[in-house]
């Protein structure tokens, strides 16, 4: 009879076979997490986010303006990171990242003003919901890519197919990954 004998290897080798899997677990698993929406520095934002969330009652905007739950907190997360004196290079300023003409447009003076920013983003959001019949896609895209740029795209197109009309993918891959980025984010400030 053989017997067998089964010699297990070294510490230093199993140590270096666990660290082997870790390491190709988290590359497995790195655009995952990516596409739920983890960056590094998510949580010291979202502290920054639920303290302006307290101090400028943004449930309260939500609920008088129709809009639903988490929706400010996230445009402000993804906008600003809750930095009310963040520029953009094209010219967007403050919390929620108004550009200029916007701004203008819903009485916003100051645009890094925090109180007067949550105002007009709260009631901006609000006119974009009711204009595409409380479609939260659309009425981000419209924030991200424009009110114009959104109407010429939900256009019923020349054969009359409303597949076309609503499909998300045709629209710029910033916009798709705005939209995806504040939906994953509202349900965290949802939530909390």
């Amino acid at each position: 009879m053989v017997k067998l004998i089964y010699r297990t290897p070294k510490k230093r080798i199993q140590w270096l076979i666990m660290s082997i899997a870790v390491v190709a677990c988290a590359f497995a698993l790195w655009p995952i997490l990516k596409e739920l929406g983890y960056q590094s520095g998510d949580d010291a934002v979202a502290e920054r986010v639920y303290e302006w969330r307290k101090k400028l009652k943004l449930e309260a905007l939500e609920k008088d303006n129709g809009l639903p739950r988490g929706l400010l907190s996230a445009v402000m997360h993804q906008e600003s990171a809750g930095d009310p004196n963040a520029q953009s290079r094209a010219g967007a300023q403050g919390l929620f990242q108004f550009m200029r003409p916007t701004a203008r447009d819903m009485g916003l003076a100051d645009r890094t003003h925090p109180e007067e920013s949550a105002r007009a983003a709260s009631e901006y959001l609000n006119k974009l919901y009711e204009r595409y019949n409380n479609n939260v896609e659309l009425t981000l895209a419209a924030y991200n890519w424009g009110m114009g740029n959104v109407d010429n795209y939900i256009k019923p197109k020349t054969n009359g197919s409303t597949y076309d009309r609503f499909r998300l993918i045709k629209m710029p891959e910033e916009t798709q990954n705005y939209i995806a980025r504040i939906k994953m984010l509202r349900t965290t400030y949802y939530l909390r």
